[in-house]
């Protein structure tokens, strides 16, 4: 009893660990997939808004600094070499810029002649720019020749990160060259930043920096130093950890770098990743709880049925016992009541005999006579108890009208499934002019439950089973034929002994035509069996019409 519940408990755990893991599993790889989905989703976004700012900043850069140069260059338009060289005159214009909403963006103005000597200075480096000359500086050169100058950001003796515009006039006499506020340029960056870990800022082709890191940094990393390489358009790279987005200013002089740490925009995604692990927290332990239960009803069900089945087992081998001693007792009440009889007779001829005979004669007359009657009492005695051996071996009936017909299609239908998954056709050919006959009819469809399921075994797959019905004057016969091997000789002797099959051990039990025959008789009818001339064996019930 021990040994069976820890098999029931084992077979219990396992039950429910195969739900579990069968219920679990594609919800684990759903919300996986969706994870990582969005995950993806999420990256794509700040790849989008890192391209946009940076295309944005671009624009706003190369306005700026375009619009410095068209500035420069309608003050040149407007005023003539000889009143810009005028200190005065350059240092109201100054003054006038300012006032015009210039004011921080120039740091200061200064009128160049071609050969490099400064004419005029309008600024706070008076004194350090006074007498300088610029002809063999190479920005210098550069101007004269193309016309407009953008320098990088640098130092110079000003001590002061700063870049320069210059420009000529139309015909080259003079150069015009001012300083651009560079805290005014790095300020075009400060909305760059995308998350806390962000960063920003521009490098020249060499990698220096033109304007400093959001972050302080100042060096490149091994990603930064892969990006200086030209490229067309904005570029986006990324390290697992940082997302890089590159794109090229001022005619490919300089690089925009905006940089973002993945993991600062992904907060969307890690609220929507821990409600995913929650809910599959909240589906897993449901999971678990509805595979316990069904687990445990399943078990129980299967627990009931094994001890429903150890008992209908005992049961049906208790009927069995029975029917086997029922059949026995009959078979010897049968043969015990033919010499019952024969003594019954001659006891009675005797007693005849005695009463001829003459009683003077005969000395122990009444003795005789005595004796004969303790034999004719005995044997009467033997026949009661030999007729209540034959009806304990009868069963009760539960009689009631049945149409043979219908009672076979019924009969069918349990076992069309078994026929059609073996490819056995059922061939019916019934009289439908069958009449209603009173008898068992649960006992008759036993009966033809048990021949039908007969045919099917013999007949195995890819056969076929014929099935009809007719009436004689005094009974109807139901006629089961099927094309399998057919019955020997010798089998054909014994085939309805009990407990007699051809079947494999495990398979049969050898009752099956021993009770159709039982009941057949029973019901006043008989059986019989014959090998068809065209092969098969063929069964033939038959009932009495009343």
């Amino acid at each position: 009893m021990r040994e069976m519940t820890k098999k029931y408990l084992r077979f219990k755990k396992l039950l429910a660990a195969a739900f579990f893991t069968c219920g679990i599993i594609p919800i684990i790889i759903i919300a996986s997939a969706s994870i990582y989905n969005f995950k993806q989703l999420s990256i794509n976004d700040i790849e989008i808004t890192a391209r946009q700012v940076a295309e944005h900043r671009n624009d706003v850069i190369s306005t700026f600094l375009q619009g410095q140069v068209t500035f420069l260059s309608t003050l040149i338009n407007l005023y003539p070499l000889e009143n810009l060289k005028e200190a005065d005159n350059l240092k109201k214009l100054f003054l006038a810029i300012t006032k015009e909403g210039k004011e921080g963006e120039f740091v200061d103005l200064q009128l160049i002649d071609t050969n490099g000597k400064q004419l005029a200075y309008v600024g706070p480096y008076q004194e350090k720019v006074e007498g300088k000359d610029y002809k063999d500086v190479p920005w210098f050169s550069e101007v004269l020749v193309r016309g407009t100058y953008v320098s990088d950001v640098f130092t110079g003796y000003r001590n002061y990160p700063h870049f320069v515009i210059a420009l000529t006039d139309p015909l080259k006499t003079y150069v015009l060259r001012a300083t651009i506020n560079s805290a005014i340029f790095y300020s075009l960056l400060y909305t760059a930043q995308i998350g806390p870990n962000g960063d920003a800022f521009i490098l020249n082709s060499n990698g220096e920096f033109q304007t400093p890191s959001l972050q302080k940094a100042t060096a490149l990393n091994a990603m930064e130093i892969s990006r200086l390489k030209h490229h067309s358009g904005t570029e986006t790279v990324t390290d697992g950890a940082y997302l890089y987005v590159s794109k090229w200013l001022k005619g490919n002089t300089w690089l925009l770098i905006i940089k973002t740490r993945i993991t600062d925009s992904l907060e969307g995604y890690y609220k929507y990743r821990n409600r995913i692990f929650f809910i599959v927290a909240i589906t897993a332990a449901l999971f678990l709880l509805i595979s316990m239960v069904i687990s445990n009803f399943l078990v129980s069900r299967v627990e009931k049925a094994e001890r429903e089945q150890t008992a209908l087992d005992q049961q049906m081998a208790h009927i069995e016992k029975m029917a086997n001693i029922g059949r026995l007792a009959a078979g010897i009440a049968h043969e015990i009541n033919n010499p019952l009889q024969l003594i019954q007779m001659q006891a009675g001829w005797i007693e005849e005999l005695l009463q001829e005979e003459q009683a003077d004669s005969i000395t122990h007359m009444e003795e005789y006579k005595k004796s004969v009657g303790k034999i004719k009492h005995h044997v009467n005695r033997a026949g009661t108890i030999t007729h209540r051996l034959l009806g304990f071996s009868r069963k009760i009936s539960a009689e009631y009208d049945v149409q043979i017909n219908e009672l076979i299609r019924e009969t069918l239908s349990f076992l069309e499934s078994e026929a059609n998954s073996n490819s056995i056709a059922l061939n019916l050919q019934f009289d439908e002019d069958l009449p209603t006959i009173r008898t068992d009819g649960a006992q008759v469809q036993q009966a033809l439950l048990n021949l039908i399921e007969n045919a099917l075994d013999a007949v195995g797959s890819d056969g076929q089973i014929d099935i009809s019905t007719l009436r004689t004057p005094t009974e109807i016969h139901v006629r089961i034929g099927d094309n399998g091997p057919g019955i020997k000789p010798e089998v054909l002797e014994k085939i309805w002994d009990p407990f007699f099959t051809t079947k494999d051990p495990g398979k049969g039990t050898g009752l099956g035509l021993s009770i159709c025959s039982d009941i057949a008789h029973k019901l006043g009818g008989t059986i019989a069996v014959e090998n068809q001339t065209e092969g098969g064996a063929l069964f033939t019930f038959k009932l009495p019409l009343k």
